[in-house]
């Protein structure tokens, strides 16, 4: 199971909502206004905000702000990647081989540029289709109240 630390955004009836905690270095640097890393991520940040189902008992404890470690099974993480990341570029490769293959440069990258508009679409469907499924969702595991999320412990350094 990979496990990842967030705070606690939002509570409802059957769960909370999850920003979960950048550990990079990023924003704490002096460079931070003019970093393309920081930019992208301020970017994003939505993207780090997940909902996660709790067990009525287990939500009676979770307060506004609390520490929450959350989790996914590594094989549905490696998975989801393979599936993110390798369909799209099969897609294209498809694409331009199939448009190469009609005669002129020109049909070659109309059809990589078709194969990657329908790999990402293929992706788009099938996370529309999955988006129930428990298999694929983060997993509540426990609630931390010795650390806050904005003072994650360091490695202590010998």
């Amino acid at each position: 199971m990979i496990e990842e630390r967030g705070r606690v955004l939002a509570l409802d009836e059957t769960g909370i909502w999850v920003e979960t905690v950048q550990r990079s270095s990023c924003h704490s640097c002096a460079a931070k206004s003019g970093c393309g890393t920081g930019l992208l991520g301020d970017f994003w940040r939505r993207a780090s905000q997940v909902r996660v189902e709790v067990l009525p008992q287990a939500l009676m404890d979770i307060r506004l702000h609390d520490t929450v470690v959350i989790g996914i099974a590594e094989n549905t993480l490696a998975s989801s990647a393979l599936i993110v990341y390798l369909l799209p570029l099969v897609a294209l490769v498809l694409g331009a081989v199939i448009g190469q293959s009609l005669g002129a440069e020109i049909w070659a990258i109309l059809g990589a540029l078709a194969g990657l508009a329908l790999g990402a679409l293929a992706i788009r469907l099938y996370s529309h289709i999955n988006r129930a499924n428990p298999a694929l969702t983060p997993q509540f595991l426990r609630l931390e109240r010795e650390y806050s999320c904005s003072s994650i412990p360091v490695a202590e350094v010998r």
